[in-house]
């Protein structure tokens, strides 16, 4: 019968469910008072028609704690480049140029300059036919399609001229230069069959050449690094964007129209609070069983 009264004595007192329920009436009306519980569509009207702006305080923040992700991104896409640039082959680009003017005309006219230009466009469209990829697959036994007989050259016609550049890009250096003269040679017998055009002249022919073109290891790694860097803050930048939850208790405020009466740890740190007071510590600041 004395542990029952004792037990009895220590046990915490029961909170009144009236009293509570007072409490929140008061509490209610007091808000009320206020003006902060009178008017919450009110509230949430003006929050859904107001302009969404970006935090970006919160942002940079949210990009700091994720930092670990940036870098390891970008030491990815650094270590794929440097991989690509080690295993790339270096290439040697030889250039044929054609000059579109009729040459069988008694001296250079204005409508021959006219005539030319505007065939400087429309022979640049007989590099793509497969009838020129076929004439010079025939001519060099070169074992390619015609989209890769296409990657191998490039065609280009500089501003205000009649000149039709040919660019061939090939590992072998005398190959890329007998592509360029065969592409050229190509298309003057395409031109001639097929459009009967003007045959373009040979303004200069392509030479065997003497220096390749390699990929720098050490700028692409940093382009790989910056692209995985850029890549990175990209991704945690859309993702705290499209994160639309509530983060402080103003947020709290503006999307419910009410305020905040408290705000509570989250469980990590509580945890982490109630552990380090729950902490027996000694006089030298240890705990009491020493260190180990």
């Amino acid at each position: 019968m004395r542990d029952e009264k004792q037990r009895m004595a220590n046990a915490p007192e029961q909170v009144d469910p009236e009293l509570v329920s007072a409490m929140t009436v008061s509490v209610v009306q007091s808000l009320q008072a206020m003006g902060y519980a009178q008017q919450p569509e009110m509230k949430k009207t003006e929050k859904q028609d107001a302009p969404k702006t970006i935090d970006l305080v919160g942002l940079v923040f949210h990009i700091l704690e994720k930092f670990w992700l940036v870098v390891l991104l970008a030491v990815v896409c650094a270590g794929a480049a440097g991989l690509y640039a080690r295993r790339a082959v270096p290439t040697y680009t030889a250039t044929a140029k054609l000059y579109i003017v009729n040459p069988n005309s008694n001296g250079i006219n204005i409508a021959d300059l006219q005539l030319g230009t505007v065939l400087t466009l429309d022979y640049q469209e007989v590099f793509k036919t497969w009838e020129v990829h076929e004439m010079v697959r025939e001519e060099l036994n070169l074992p390619y399609s015609y989209q890769q007989m296409q990657s191998l050259i490039t065609v280009t016609n500089p501003e205000d001229t009649r000149l039709l550049y040919i660019y061939a890009t090939y590992p072998d250096a005398q190959i890329a230069a007998d592509i360029a003269n065969a592409y050229a040679k190509a298309a003057k017998t395409f031109i001639i069959n097929t459009m009967r055009g003007e045959e373009p002249s040979d303004f200069s022919i392509a030479l065997v050449p003497s220096t390749a073109q390699a990929v720098s290891k050490t700028g692409t790694i940093i382009k790989g690094f910056l692209l995985g860097t850029i890549l990175a803050i990209g991704i945690l930048t859309l993702m705290f964007v499209l994160d639309d939850r509530p983060r402080t208790p103003d947020d709290i405020e503006n999307y419910a129209g009410i305020p905040t009466l408290a705000v509570l740890p989250s469980v990590k740190d509580a945890r982490k609070l109630m552990g380090e007071a729950n902490q027996p510590k000694t006089q030298g600041g240890g705990n009491q069983y020493g260190k180990y």
